[in-house]
């Protein structure tokens, strides 16, 4: 069984723990391990640059695809191809919103259990059927560490 990570980024201030965003993607949240590890100011900052890199190159693609489809000349083949390119697309964006809400409910039971124990900072949650990496990243006021 493959084991998903939810990342909560906590922000501290008078030693008041709040939620400040939720990361599911893998790439995304080595991403921030990498930018505190490297001392960065904002750290959620490369993450967001990071989305939005991968954001506009799905988006270029997608008009790439959809211009190709609107040619009249286009093979059948190339035709069928984009067709389906963009159902998968569909199908991947419908299991992406899925997965933000899931994340979204992982994340808030998980800061719970951070709130009663601020030292765990890397801990599994398991249900019947699944299992869950949390992983606690502490951003104070411009000092960083990650667990």
């Amino acid at each position: 069984m493959r084991m998903g990570t939810v990342a909560l980024i906590i922000g501290m201030q008078d030693k008041n723990a709040c939620l400040i965003d939720i990361l599911s993607d893998d790439r995304e949240i080595e991403q921030l391990a990498v930018s505190l590890q490297q001392g960065e100011s904002d750290p959620l900052e490369a993450v967001y640059s990071f989305r939005d890199r991968q954001t506009r190159e799905d988006d270029d693609f997608g008009n790439y695809v959809e211009e190709l489809l609107s040619k009249p000349f286009v093979r059948p083949e190339i035709q069928e191809h984009g067709v389906n390119w963009l159902k998968s697309k569909i199908r991947i964006e419908k299991h992406q919103k899925t997965e933000t809400e899931a994340a979204k409910v992982i994340a808030d039971y998980a800061f719970k259990v951070f709130s009663e124990n601020p030292d765990k900072t890397d801990f599994t949650l398991a249900g019947p059927h699944a299992q869950v990496r949390i992983r606690v990243f502490i951003l104070e006021r411009g000092v960083s560490q990650a667990a």
